[in-house]
Protein backbone atom coordinates (compact mmCIF):
# COMPACT_ATOMS: atom_id res chain seq x y z
CA UNK A 1 0.00 0.00 0.00
CA UNK A 2 1.24 3.45 -0.91
CA UNK A 3 0.70 6.80 0.70
CA UNK A 4 -1.03 9.59 -1.20
CA UNK A 5 1.64 12.30 -1.42
CA UNK A 6 0.74 15.97 -2.08
CA UNK A 7 1.95 15.90 -5.71
CA UNK A 8 -0.12 12.80 -6.49
CA UNK A 9 -3.15 14.31 -4.79
CA UNK A 10 -2.74 17.55 -6.78
CA UNK A 11 -2.45 15.62 -10.08
CA UNK A 12 -5.54 13.52 -9.39
CA UNK A 13 -7.50 16.59 -8.30
CA UNK A 14 -6.45 18.60 -11.38
CA UNK A 15 -7.53 15.86 -13.77
CA UNK A 16 -10.90 15.21 -12.14
CA UNK A 17 -11.72 18.90 -11.68
CA UNK A 18 -10.93 19.42 -15.37
CA UNK A 19 -13.81 17.15 -16.36
CA UNK A 20 -17.54 17.75 -16.44
CA UNK A 21 -18.37 14.05 -16.66
CA UNK A 22 -16.88 10.77 -15.61
CA UNK A 23 -17.61 7.33 -17.04
CA UNK A 24 -19.02 5.14 -14.29
CA UNK A 25 -18.61 1.37 -14.58
CA UNK A 26 -20.85 -1.05 -12.72
CA UNK A 27 -21.89 -4.66 -13.17
CA UNK A 28 -25.45 -5.42 -14.30
CA UNK A 29 -27.82 -6.35 -11.48
CA UNK A 30 -27.76 -9.99 -12.65
CA UNK A 31 -23.95 -9.92 -12.33
CA UNK A 32 -23.38 -10.92 -15.95
CA UNK A 33 -22.51 -7.77 -17.91
CA UNK A 34 -20.40 -4.67 -17.45
CA UNK A 35 -22.22 -1.34 -17.74
CA UNK A 36 -20.58 2.02 -18.39
CA UNK A 37 -22.29 5.39 -18.63
CA UNK A 38 -21.31 9.05 -18.45
CA UNK A 39 -22.33 10.70 -15.18
CA UNK A 40 -21.99 14.09 -13.57
CA UNK A 41 -19.42 13.65 -10.85
CA UNK A 42 -18.30 16.07 -8.16
CA UNK A 43 -14.97 15.76 -6.34
CA UNK A 44 -15.05 16.46 -2.62
CA UNK A 45 -12.13 17.80 -0.58
CA UNK A 46 -11.57 14.35 0.92
CA UNK A 47 -11.27 12.86 -2.62
CA UNK A 48 -14.59 11.07 -2.40
CA UNK A 49 -16.74 11.57 -5.47
CA UNK A 50 -20.43 12.46 -5.42
CA UNK A 51 -22.57 11.04 -8.24
CA UNK A 52 -26.25 12.01 -8.41
CA UNK A 53 -28.75 9.62 -9.92
CA UNK A 54 -32.46 9.15 -10.44
CA UNK A 55 -34.39 6.15 -9.16
CA UNK A 56 -35.46 5.32 -12.73
CA UNK A 57 -31.89 4.47 -13.83
CA UNK A 58 -30.44 0.97 -14.04
CA UNK A 59 -27.45 1.96 -11.96
CA UNK A 60 -29.58 2.05 -8.80
CA UNK A 61 -30.22 -1.71 -8.95
CA UNK A 62 -26.68 -2.37 -10.13
CA UNK A 63 -25.04 -0.52 -7.24
CA UNK A 64 -27.45 -2.13 -4.77
CA UNK A 65 -26.41 -5.57 -6.06
CA UNK A 66 -22.69 -4.73 -6.17
CA UNK A 67 -21.36 -1.42 -4.79
CA UNK A 68 -17.87 -1.98 -6.26
CA UNK A 69 -17.46 0.63 -9.02
CA UNK A 70 -14.87 2.35 -11.13
CA UNK A 71 -15.12 5.84 -12.55
CA UNK A 72 -12.79 7.17 -15.24
CA UNK A 73 -12.08 10.80 -16.11
CA UNK A 74 -10.25 12.11 -19.19
CA UNK A 75 -9.43 15.81 -19.36
CA UNK A 76 -8.90 18.02 -22.42
CA UNK A 77 -5.16 17.41 -22.38
CA UNK A 78 -5.77 13.65 -22.48
CA UNK A 79 -4.74 12.99 -18.91
CA UNK A 80 -6.86 10.26 -17.42
CA UNK A 81 -7.53 9.02 -13.92
CA UNK A 82 -9.36 5.87 -12.92
CA UNK A 83 -10.86 5.65 -9.45
CA UNK A 84 -11.73 2.25 -8.02
CA UNK A 85 -13.98 2.33 -5.00
CA UNK A 86 -17.19 1.54 -3.22
CA UNK A 87 -20.40 3.49 -3.82
CA UNK A 88 -22.70 4.20 -0.92
CA UNK A 89 -25.94 6.13 -0.73
CA UNK A 90 -25.78 9.57 0.89
CA UNK A 91 -28.98 10.12 2.85
CA UNK A 92 -28.06 13.51 4.33
CA UNK A 93 -30.34 16.09 2.65
CA UNK A 94 -27.88 18.89 3.46
CA UNK A 95 -25.28 17.30 1.17
CA UNK A 96 -27.86 17.06 -1.62
CA UNK A 97 -28.92 20.66 -1.02
CA UNK A 98 -25.28 21.86 -1.16
CA UNK A 99 -24.84 20.06 -4.47
CA UNK A 100 -28.00 21.63 -5.92
CA UNK A 101 -26.96 25.11 -4.77
CA UNK A 102 -23.30 25.01 -5.81
CA UNK A 103 -23.09 22.92 -8.99
CA UNK A 104 -24.62 23.00 -12.44
CA UNK A 105 -27.85 24.96 -12.58
CA UNK A 106 -30.59 24.93 -9.94
CA UNK A 107 -33.08 25.00 -12.82
CA UNK A 108 -31.51 21.85 -14.26
CA UNK A 109 -31.59 20.12 -10.87
CA UNK A 110 -35.25 21.09 -10.36
CA UNK A 111 -36.08 19.63 -13.77
CA UNK A 112 -34.96 16.21 -12.57
CA UNK A 113 -35.89 16.60 -8.92
CA UNK A 114 -38.82 19.05 -8.49
CA UNK A 115 -38.79 18.55 -4.72
CA UNK A 116 -35.07 19.34 -4.53
CA UNK A 117 -32.97 17.60 -1.92
CA UNK A 118 -36.04 15.91 -0.43
CA UNK A 119 -37.19 14.42 -3.75
CA UNK A 120 -37.59 10.66 -3.25
CA UNK A 121 -36.26 10.08 -6.79
CA UNK A 122 -32.94 11.79 -5.98
CA UNK A 123 -30.30 9.19 -5.18
CA UNK A 124 -26.85 10.50 -4.33
CA UNK A 125 -23.86 8.18 -4.26
CA UNK A 126 -20.54 8.82 -2.59
CA UNK A 127 -17.69 6.82 -4.09
CA UNK A 128 -15.05 6.07 -1.48
CA UNK A 129 -11.81 5.49 -3.39
CA UNK A 130 -9.64 2.46 -2.77
CA UNK A 131 -7.15 3.25 -5.51
CA UNK A 132 -6.27 5.76 -8.20
CA UNK A 133 -4.54 5.11 -11.53
CA UNK A 134 -3.51 7.94 -13.84
CA UNK A 135 -1.50 8.63 -16.96
CA UNK A 136 -1.19 10.90 -19.94
CA UNK A 137 -2.86 9.22 -22.90
CA UNK A 138 -0.34 7.47 -25.14
CA UNK A 139 2.13 6.94 -22.31
CA UNK A 140 0.83 3.40 -22.02
CA UNK A 141 1.87 3.17 -18.39
CA UNK A 142 -0.43 3.88 -15.49
CA UNK A 143 0.84 5.18 -12.21
CA UNK A 144 -1.11 3.58 -9.38
CA UNK A 145 -1.64 4.32 -5.74
CA UNK A 146 -3.67 2.17 -3.38
CA UNK A 147 -4.95 4.02 -0.39
CA UNK A 148 -3.85 3.01 3.06
CA UNK A 149 -6.41 3.11 5.88
CA UNK A 150 -4.91 6.49 6.90
CA UNK A 151 -5.46 7.84 3.36
CA UNK A 152 -8.94 6.42 2.83
CA UNK A 153 -11.80 8.83 3.24
CA UNK A 154 -13.69 8.08 6.43
CA UNK A 155 -17.42 7.69 6.65
CA UNK A 156 -19.13 10.85 7.81
CA UNK A 157 -22.57 12.34 7.93
CA UNK A 158 -21.71 14.55 4.92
Amino acid sequence: MSSLDPETRATITRIIEGCVFGDLATISADGRRPRVRPVCAFLEDDLTILVPSHTSTRKVAEVAANPEVEICFVDREHWQVRVEGVAEIVSDATVKKRLIETTLSPKLWRGFFPDGERDARFILYRIRPRSFEWMKEWELRYRRVELTPADSPQRSSR
